[in-house]
């Protein structure tokens, strides 16, 4: 996710505009380490998602009511699968199902390839997945710009506290990417030698 300093992180609905080159580079980074994607209908309708550049790499969006334009770009070109209850209705394209009413995380992660799992948000994804204990990982874009106004946040509340640790930074174009890791049993114990 990417925010600014004033804590926002969309301007009208998109996260691009506070983004730039730098950014772009560091998403597609993480994509290329990725063996699925996982992103919010809301997130990959606001930002026209396409078919990813990394051959091969199949990019899930969670949806409870499947309304999604399957001639998209991105479920046109194979890329594309939703990620939703056993409830929803049927959709024209691949799909994952846990849960019956809400998507139910830990059965769908058990039913993506191994690998590593890139969480593109929205917010209301962040949240669930933090809800459901499946957050290994954040990677934090802070973005040199300022909008002024506070929206929506990085995951919308309430979802219970959780600790991570700053595992790296780095400063390219007046962005800092940030990489911060949970802190496990393992991790604590490290840090107190």
């Amino acid at each position: 996710m990417i925010t600014t300093p004033d804590g926002a992180i969309e301007v009208n609905g998109r996260s691009r505009p506070l983004g730039g080159p730098a950014d772009q580079a560091h998403l597609i980074s993480l994509r290329n380490r990725a063996s699925v994607v996982l992103v919010g209908a809301g997130t990959a309708r606001g930002e026209g998602y396409g078919a990813p550049s990394k051959q091969g790499l199949r990019i899930g969006v969670v949806t409870l009511s499947c309304d999604i334009d399957f001639a998209s770009p991105l479920f046109a070109s194979g890329a594309g699968f939703i990620v939703t209850t056993t409830s929803a209705p049927d959709v024209p394209v691949d799909s994952i199902r846990a849960g019956e009413t809400t998507v139910d995380f830990a059965g769908v992660i058990a039913q993506l390839p191994d690998g590593v799992i890139h969480v593109e948000g929205g917010p209301q994804l962040n949240a669930a997945l933090l809800d459901a204990d499946l957050v290994d990982a954040i990677n934090l874009t802070f973005s040199p710009k300022l909008t002024g106004a506070r929206g929506l946040s990085l995951a919308r509340a309430p979802h219970t506290l959780r600790r991570f640790f700053l595992a790296s930074t780095e400063v390219r174009d007046n962005f800092v990417f940030a990489r911060y890791e949970r802190v496990t049993t393992a991790s604590a114990a490290q840090a107190h030698d």
